[in-house]
């Protein structure tokens, strides 16, 4: 693997404060796989943490408010090889365009970025800056990490945010996003009057020689069939899933919980098409769980090893 470490840059214009970061990483896959028919290949591609350059700018503080306007492109540096791949490559990938006002209330955010379920379980994931689980045969893009393998995507997504001020390690968010709609793998389709609901709890505090961080997460959407396509349902598909976690250290020493359950969550992303199936006048939604613990062990404050195990499963 060769990857950029992560480097950050700020000029300051009065109390304005401009500053630019950025990642690259570039991993080389051989992935052999039984389970489907000439599953073997060999890959230049991205870990689950893609190329990242992000632009961020802060405003000064006024009337006890503090602006933050942030954007974040992932650009690929792997190529395509196949068609059915999940990016085809060469690709930008808008993955954050939002802004964010602070004051004594908390934070409000608006606009596009990472999601609140299942956000604890990828950001404490160590493949996040590995490689994990491959997409395909020919991927293009990031490989999976644990995505599917344990938790399902967090995903970035539109929404507008509320977070708590920090109340001695504990804070509460809670959003309203952009629903996301599916189609029966039968073409059916689905429309959402509603937005996707979720919430979101972390706690975090640290003593002499360790810490402990906790969250909890829930998602919940309904969309609704509509007379569209070749094959039509007026059924409903309801989505429900909640998340928890731990992240806890003491010295070298690290380990990792998380799980989830929930109904029509997809192994991948939220109302994946897989996991749920319509008649004409009604749909069933599929039961999902799964979980993954981790353990990892820090040698001379720089070189970390780890093994995890996890698993997700849909009903």
């Amino acid at each position: 693997s060769v990857a950029a470490p992560a480097s950050a840059v700020s000029w300051s214009a009065g109390d304005w404060e401009v500053s630019y970061t950025g990642t690259i990483n570039l991993f080389a896959n051989q992935l052999d796989r039984d389970d489907i028919n000439n599953g073997n290949s060999h890959h230049m591609n991205e870990g689950l943490l893609p190329a990242f350059h992000t632009m961020k700018v802060v405003s000064p503080s006024a009337n006890g408010l503090t602006g933050t306007a942030q954007i974040s492109f992932a650009p690929d540096s792997s190529s395509g090889k196949a068609s059915g791949q999940n990016k085809t490559g060469e690709a930008i990938d808008m993955r954050e365009v939002f802004f964010n006002v602070d004051g004594g209330f908390g934070t409000i955010s608006v606009g596009r970025t990472l999601s609140l379920f299942s956000r604890g379980a990828i950001l404490n994931d160590m493949t996040l800056f590995g490689v994990g689980a491959m997409a395909g045969v020919d991927g293009g893009g990031t490989s999976l990490g644990r995505i599917a393998f344990g938790y399902t995507y967090a995903e970035f997504h539109t929404r507008m945010a509320w977070k708590s001020p920090d109340m001695n390690g504990f804070s509460i968010e809670a959003g309203l996003f952009d629903p996301q709609e599916g189609s029966q793998g039968n073409t059916a389709t689905f429309e959402s009057d509603t937005p996707q609901f979720q919430v979101a709890a972390n706690y975090s505090t640290s003593f002499d020689g360790g810490s402990v961080s906790l969250w909890a997460g829930g998602v919940y959407q309904e969309m609704e069939g509509r007379s569209a396509g070749a094959f039509s349902t007026t059924g409903d598909v309801t989505t429900q899933a909640i998340n928890l976690g731990i992240n806890a250290s003491i010295g070298p020493v690290g380990f990792v919980a998380s799980m989830y359950d929930g109904e029509a969550l997809g192994a991948v992303r939220v109302a994946d098409t897989n996991s749920y199936t319509c008649t004409a006048t009604a749909c069933t939604e599929a039961d999902a769980d799964g979980h993954y613990i981790q353990g990892t062990y820090t040698m001379g404050g720089k070189t970390k090893i780890g093994l995890s195990y996890g698993e997700s499963n849909q009903d």
